[in-house]
């Protein structure tokens, strides 16, 4: 059971500072952190091991939390011998991304304040949100190649009123390249109930927003916390709005489908071509069959 309610930053107590070389690994360390929002060190070695080594990334990580780029939190989680240690990015940290211009300053102003990424419900969203990508990535190989955006690179904004609206919101965004074809696969991940109508809006923004070009080769993948939510959409979806499918392509699929990374590339998938709906005193939807992400997988 995870709990922030009284979780603290580490303390820097008799540390001595240090100068870290903002080499490349630096700031992607810093960059993945904060498109993450929070990240553990294993997390994180997962998306840049394949380039450095493990104890490397490690011994990286805590030169750049001496030189206070980085703040360190801990977790319970139910033993005090398994307290992971989760990374966000300090004020410093933020400064050094703003000065090699990674991204503009309105990008870094929306970066969660401490208080609200230690909230239970923030920080069990995203804690899941960078498990699941950083799973995801080990399924790199050497004719499939993977990368991601975080959720401030893959979100979409529209100026209304002088103010910049979230039109879409996907968590990350993966990349699948074989060859010459890349796949983008806008990821959205559903913890927690919404209305019927809010999921119904969700899709509808992708539509209407996404250009015909930025329809080919996109898939818009939902991960639900648990199947009853999944189905619950797709009945939703069918006996509504049935046309989106024409549109835009939609997989879904839940948390318990995805206990390791080799899931990701298996047939774990709902589609629309894929569900039934069945009269049991009312309309449910089944799903009759799983597909992978695809065929080429």
């Amino acid at each position: 059971m995870l709990t922030t309610a009284e979780t603290i930053l580490t303390p820097r107590v008799n540390v001595k500072p240090y100068n870290v070389q903002m080499n490349e690994t630096s700031l992607d360390i810093l960059k993945l952190v904060f498109e993450f929002k929070i990240a553990t060190a294993w997390q994180i070695t997962r998306f840049l091991k394949q380039r450095d080594r493990v104890k490397y990334i490690y011994l990286k990580l805590h030169r750049m939390w001496q030189a206070g780029l980085l703040e360190s939190f801990k977790v319970f989680t139910g033993s005090r011998a398994g307290m992971p240690v989760y990374y966000m990015l300090s004020k410093s940290g933020l400064k050094v991304l703003g000065e090699y211009g990674h991204y503009d300053k309105d990008a870094l102003k929306n970066y969660p304040p401490i208080r609200a990424l230690l909230s239970s419900g923030m920080f069990k969203h995203e804690a899941q949100v960078v498990e699941l990508a950083s799973q995801e990535i080990l399924n790199k190989t050497s004719d499939l190649h993977i990368t991601f955006t975080g959720e401030t690179k893959s979100q979409t904004r529209e100026y209304r009123s002088d103010k910049h609206i979230e039109v879409l919101t996907p968590d990350y965004t993966a990349f699948y390249t074989v060859g010459n074809q890349t796949e983008r696969i806008f990821t959205e991940f559903e913890r927690t109930n919404k209305t019927h109508v809010a999921m119904l809006k969700k899709i509808d923004r992708y539509i209407k927003h996404l250009t015909p070009d930025g329809f080919k080769n996109t898939t818009l993948r939902l991960i639900f916390q648990t199947s009853g939510m999944e189905t619950a959409f797709w009945r939703n979806l069918c006996l509504e709005k049935p046309q989106f499918n024409q549109h835009i392509r939609i997989l879904t699929t839940h948390l318990s489908l995805l206990g390791n990374r080799e899931r990701f590339s298996e047939a774990i998938y709902a589609s629309f071509n894929t569900i039934g709906l069945v009269r049991e005193g009312r309309v449910f939807a089944k799903v009759e069959s799983r597909i992978k992400l695809f065929s080429f997988l």
